[in-house]
């Protein structure tokens, strides 16, 4: 099968000469555009590759980069000005080998804070202090100094308390006399900017096996974040229950999701569309597998999964995969599959973009299609670098190569929806959210997470491919407090923002085993975080005063429903804003300060 797919993809490159290939449909095309994007960013001499991250940090409206290096570089920050991008000077000062890069609000403020893994160094965490200031707080937050053997770290709110909790894969602590114990470790968010560790009272080390990668999933739909994890070496991986009470059972063997492999990653997807997470784990060249949750048995034997990467045409064996990403590369409606690999011949291409077929089967191979795609790929990271509906990819590469940026030039004139999330009692970052779409008879499914596939991060704008429907029927969004949000009759091809309990006027239903940690909002319709910021009148009927300590650069007015109504760039702590023309009923205000702070207010207009 290898050697066919290969050739496949000769031909494809011959037929196409050295640009964009197109596929054999004609639909999806990538173009490697790096260089016009101005990002020329090395790794640098790692073994198996470094994290991307794509994330608006700077909360202008355009996805940035963050890169990994290797050790005695400091990490590359790209801001996106809209036209390519801007090398930023670095953001911190940190020189460490690095796997993963996250970008999270632990603490709830508005602004994203970074985490940092560290290879054979100190994994750390950097608080924002507004307008990307970022401060050293790994060891006043309770966070580990020592030094280990790190790689994939993610983050989800496990107690669902509206704080995001940090789990992460650790191969052994450097210096310690049983360094060759490899084992993971989860840490409770306080609320007050601290961290307990709560590895052992959660059952949640899955001591002795070697891990790559672990991600947050609710693969049961109970709403509680179970963790899966991807362990090398043949020892098994492992699927954690998260019970509600703190502790984790582990079900790997009950559920047939404790696959032995050589296991690089853990990429979770809805691919066939039946409202369960599959994960696809990518493998040595014996084969990748993609476990298919078959949902509660109508037996009662409970949730079970079976391995179909042959059957549904994703084991890609005869290559070393890496990083791999459910998404959809095309707008059809469903997730496709991209996955890089490395491989010893410089003569074939590498990776691979798998179309999916009505949630049945994948085509393969639907590729990247460049000539100079022979690099020796590891991490990817997906999401819209230029704002056009079409999601772009950005892929981790081993020397000589550098990064490589694959635009997509897919052709066909499909719809789309981009979602973005706000927590109010649920986490701010709005992870741990599950977004059930339903348009024209087709349905889809998105779990929102921090920290997937291999070392990677995802943009957090959530993408649906809609195909030729123009208008979604319907979205429900159920946040990690329990409370659903449902939306009605959204146009298509725009970003609509949600905010936790925008559909219920400001009412957030929390479920009764789900206790909230305070933070500093006092209800959750008030403003959040925004103290030194004033509306008036509230109710509004053809003005509103806005007075602020800080200048404001940006306004955003959204409707109940998150369609963008009214959007203000201005540079002046005080201002009237005009809302004669809007329509009467319930808005939100987003007002972006200067000092890198975002605040939530609701008014009604008359």
């Amino acid at each position: 099968m290898c050697r066919i797919f290969a050739l496949y993809q000769f031909l494809l490159i011959l037929l196409s000469g050295y640009g964009v290939v197109d596929t054999i449909s004609g639909q999806i095309a990538y173009e490697e555009l790096s260089g016009q994007y101005n990002v020329r960013h090395s790794m640098g001499d790692i073994a198996l590759g470094g994290g991307v991250t794509i994330f608006d940090f700077d909360q202008d409206g355009w996805e940035d980069l963050t890169l990994a290096t290797a050790k005695g570089f400091k990490l590359g920050f790209y801001r996106n000005t809209g036209s390519g991008y801007i090398k930023l000077d670095p953001l911190v000062d940190n020189t460490e080998s690095v796997k993963q890069i996250n970008w999270v609000d632990y603490d709830n403020d508005g602004d994203p804070d970074l985490y940092v893994v560290g290879n054979e160094g100190v994994s750390r965490l950097y608080m924002n202090e507004g307008n990307l200031e970022l401060r050293d707080v790994t060891e006043e937050s309770g966070l580990p100094l020592n030094f280990h053997y790190g790689y994939g770290a993610c983050w989800g709110d496990y107690n669902r308390d509206g704080w995001l909790d940090l789990y992460y894969a650790s191969k052994g602590i450097i210096g310690d006399p049983e360094a060759i114990r490899s084992y993971n470790r989860l840490f409770r968010n306080n609320g007050d900017g601290t961290f307990t560790e709560r590895t052992e009272e959660s059952n949640t080390a899955d001591d002795g096996k070697l891990p790559f990668c672990a991600a947050f999933i609710d693969y049961n739909n109970d709403g509680w974040p179970d963790i899966y994890i991807a362990n090398d070496k043949l020892t098994f991986n492992t699927l954690l229950e998260n019970t509600g009470n703190g502790w984790f059972d582990d079900v790997s063997v009950r559920t047939g999701a404790n696959a032995r492999m050589n296991a690089m990653c853990v990429n979770p997807g809805d691919y066939n569309r039946d409202g369960w997470i599959d994960i696809f784990i990518s493998n040595t060249p014996v084969g990748s597998q993609c476990l298919r949750n078959n949902g509660f048995s109508d037996e009662g034997q409970g949730i079970s999964f079976n391995n179909v990467a042959v059957e549904i045409g994703v084991d890609f064996a005869g290559t070393n995969c890496w990083g791999a990403n459910f998404y959809d590369a095309d707008n059809d409606g469903d997730m496709d599959l991209y996955v890089s690999s490395s491989i010893p011949s410089p003569k074939e291409v590498s990776s691979a973009l798998f179309e999916n077929i009505d949630g049945l089967y994948f085509d393969a191979p639907y590729i990247t299609g460049m000539q100079k795609d022979t690099s020796n790929s590891f991490s990817n990271a997906i999401g819209d670098l230029n704002n056009d509906g079409l999601l772009d990819i950005v892929v981790n590469n081993n020397p000589p190569d550098d990064f490589f940026i694959w635009e997509n030039q897919t052709s066909v004139s499909n719809h789309w929806l981009k979602v973005e999330l706000e927590g109010v009692l649920s986490n701010r970052d709005g992870i741990g959210v599950r977004i059930d779409s339903y348009s024209g008879g087709q349905y889809q499914m998105i779990y929102t997470q921090i920290g997937t596939g291999y070392l990677a991060q995802n943009s957090s704008i959530y993408h649906f491919g809609l195909g030729e429907i123009e208008v979604v029927d319907s979205l429900v969004l159920t946040w990690p407090t329990g409370h659903i949000d449902k939306l009605y009759n959204i146009q298509s091809d725009q970003k609509i923002f949600v905010l936790e309990g925008s559909t219920t006027n400001g009412d957030i239903n929390v479920d009764e085993d789900v206790v909230i940690m305070p933070r500093n909002i006092t209800t959750s319709t008030d403003v959040i975080n925004a103290t030194q910021i004033t509306i008036f009148p509230n109710p509004s009927t053809s003005y509103l005063e806005l007075r602020s300590k800080e200048d404001i650069r940006k306004i955003e007015i959204y409707s109940i429903d998150g369609i963008v109504v009214k959007n203000i760039t201005t540079m002046s702590p005080n201002m009237e804003i005009d809302t004669s023309l809007l329509n009467s009923g319930l808005y939100f205000m987003r007002v972006y300060d200067d000092a890198g702070g975002v605040h939530i207010f609701r008014f009604i207009k008359r």
